[in-house]
């Protein structure tokens, strides 16, 4: 297969996307500041790490993404899939058994996790899907059959991990763009006529600390010191902060270490008590404009494929953040999921990165390409 050359229009640098850029710099300076606060109570100084991870990332995964024509992501689309799904099976045969989950492959320098490169995978997949037929307004059932189960596969075998987290985003990444295609009203129907038949089956299958998780959330079962005491104490952290929070390295419900993980899925809850309401605004509307930034590039794309990948890079922020802060709040189960240039972590950052590096490309060639 030969690379795609773009015929420029207008030069790569002169059509750098600075607005998408000073976002996500923006997002990134939060979170390592929030790091930093926090490191007294961590076994090393996590905020270096994560500047090491974001530095790695921006040289290995936003310039080359950004650099290659996006339209080479469909040529290599299905071998960019079957990767994706060999690594998955990989880690449950070779994985780092961490606390009974098998979701990271040792490489020496540090752990990767299948996991998350899966979920842009699956944008790619899903992208090219749509882009190499012919457009159809309403999708019926038969026509997405092949697609459902190219979405099934992932999802099972990181359900086997276990990660029902990153399973369930799978699913929901996947259904933003298939909706945004459009579907007949009779499928969503049937559709969600067979996931409520399934529920019970799923029910069964869930793992014991995941059913806890549901009936916790539902306030069916006392959990004191399991995810009851981490969610508690996170709600508890995030109504300490008031309007304007606690101040750095004041939020007492993590520094005290009755909020566990608070670098990684509770990220938000020492956030929101050192800067209170108007700190957690300010992240968000900062998301909020990532993602209304997302929706212009998708917009404006010079063709189907790169608008649906913006449209997958879009719906990855905005699950991952949706969900993140229904679980530090209490509205959702805990179900291990990030927040996105926050929280720490080589695989979550690495996978944020090329994220960021595959909306600037599709944002680039707005203007590098004419219009097909």
């Amino acid at each position: 297969m030969k690379l795609i050359a773009p015929k420029p229009i207008k030069s790569f640098f002169a059509s750098f996307d600075w607005v998408l850029f000073f976002l996500v710099l923006a997002i990134i300076a939060i979170g390592i500041f929030n790091l930093t606060s926090i490191a007294n109570i961590l076994p090393k100084p996590l905020h270096n790490t994560q500047i090491l991870w974001f530095t790695l990332g921006f040289l290995f995964f936003v310039i080359p993404c950004a650099s290659i024509d996006y339209r080479n992501y469909a040529r290599f689309g299905n071998i960019i899939y079957g990767g994706g799904i060999a690594m998955l099976i990989l880690v449950l045969i070779f994985g780092t058994d961490f606390n009974g989950s098998k979701r990271w492959i040792n490489l020496g320098l540090f752990h990767m996790q299948p996991s998350e490169l899966m979920k842009i995978a699956m944008v790619i997949f899903v992208a090219k899907f749509f882009a190499t037929r012919e457009h159809a307004t309403n999708y019926n059932l038969k026509q997405l059959l092949p697609l459902f189960g190219a979405i099934l596969l992932p999802m099972g075998l990181i359900f086997l991990e276990p990660d029902l987290g990153t399973a369930l985003l799978i699913a929901l990444i996947s259904g933003i763009m298939i909706l945004f295609e459009g579907v007949k009203k009779r499928t969503i129907a049937l559709l969600v006529a067979i996931m409520i038949a399934c529920a019970p089956a799923a029910w069964f299958i869930m793992h014991d600390y995941q059913r806890s998780r549901v009936l916790t959330f539902l306030q069916l079962e006392d959990d004191p010191y399991g995810s009851d005491w981490q969610v508690k104490n996170s709600v508890i952290a995030v109504g300490a902060g008031g309007l304007t929070g606690r101040g750095y390295g004041q939020s007492t419900q993590v520094q005290k270490g009755f909020v566990p993980e608070p670098e990684n899925d509770f990220a938000l809850a020492n956030w929101a008590e050192e800067y209170g309401f108007i700190g957690v605004a300010a992240l968000l509307f900062l998301y909020l404009c990532l993602l209304l930034w997302s929706l212009h590039i998708a917009k404006s794309a010079r063709d189907r494929f790169g608008m649906l990948l913006a449209i997958g890079i879009a719906a990855i922020f905005f699950w991952q953040v949706a969900v993140n802060t229904a679980m530090v709040v209490r509205w959702a189960p805990v179900v291990g999921i990030t927040l996105p240039l926050i929280s720490y972590g080589g695989s979550s950052v690495l996978c944020m990165m090329i994220c960021v590096g595959i909306l600037m490309n599709v944002s680039i060639r707005r203007h590098m390409l004419a219009k097909d």
